[in-house]
């Protein structure tokens, strides 16, 4: 046996045999390093700010990969720019890395506008909040002390369920209780519901309970152009009530339901 191990052929066997493995574990090790591209790392270019084509021009140059990993809409960004990178800049990777990115959406989220009116604010601005919306207040005296009496957008009133953008500033009016101040209630007989709650809210008062069921109104433009026929309080000199105090007021489409009675103390120049 000891003779065989030390044969000539024996030992060209072995020699070959171990050339073989040398061989192959080289080529192991060599195909792991091409594979894992040991010692070639490549520094992650900064993308904050670029569009997503400069994005993929860079990348492309560099033999990198890029994935839009998620788009937000933010006021000041500029749509269609890179917001955030990860691996973040002058990061090693290895050639065929992916790197996400964030983007700025050019085109605002849509959200229904909740109804908030009658509210607290506290209730509110939270439920506001939880639509992606801003909040600003102001307020005026009313009888509902911080509650929500109405909720505006640039000055205009938004409905419920009213598509608007995401991030937009809801400016609440809220009630601070009335004042000892009296004045008198604005005479409203004849006068559309839009230019009633304009007269309503210039004296310091607010548009209360609006009753539309003697109203014999059938489209929705005759309900728009009803007009006042009874209103409480009524415009007396004898009767003031309280700034930010409600005014009900009571809706008709039949003319003859109205009957405009001038109170002394109004100037026909201002009606």
């Amino acid at each position: 046996m000891f003779k065989f191990l030390f044969s000539k052929s024996f030992l060209i066997n072995l020699a070959v045999a171990l050339l073989f493995a040398a061989f192959a574990v080289w080529g192991i090790f060599k195909f792991i390093d091409n594979y894992t591209l040991h010692g070639e790392t490549i520094s992650v270019p900064s993308l904050e700010g670029l569009t997503v084509a400069e994005v993929e021009e860079i990348l492309t140059e560099k033999e990198l990969r890029y994935s839009i990993l998620d788009s937000i809409y933010i006021e000041d960004a500029v749509g269609g720019t890179v917001l955030e990178q990860n691996p973040a800049i002058d990061d090693l990777v290895k050639k065929n890395r992916t790197i996400y990115i964030t983007v700025s959406k050019i085109v605002p989220t849509r959200v229904a506008m909740p109804d908030v009116v009658d509210m607290s604010l506290r209730l509110a601005i939270g439920k506001l909040k939880s639509y992606g919306l801003k909040v600003k207040t102001q307020q005026r005296p009313s009888e509902c002390v911080n509650c929500v009496l109405k909720q505006e957008i640039n000055g205009k009133t938004v409905k419920p369920d009213e598509k608007i953008n995401k991030g937009s500033t809801i400016v609440l009016t809220i009630g601070i209780g009335t004042s000892n101040e009296k004045i008198l209630a604005p005479y409203l007989i004849g006068l559309t519901k839009e230019a009633a709650e304009n007269e309503i809210m210039g004296s310091s008062l607010n548009t209360g309970f609006m009753d539309y069921e003697g109203c014999k109104c059938v489209t929705k433009e005759d309900t728009l152009n009803a007009k006042v026929y009874r209103q409480n309080p009524v415009r007396n000199e004898n009767i003031a009530v309280n700034i930010g105090s409600a005014v009900d007021l009571y809706f008709t489409c039949d003319s003859n339901r109205i009957q405009i009675s001038i109170p002394d103390s109004i100037s026909t120049d201002t009606l």
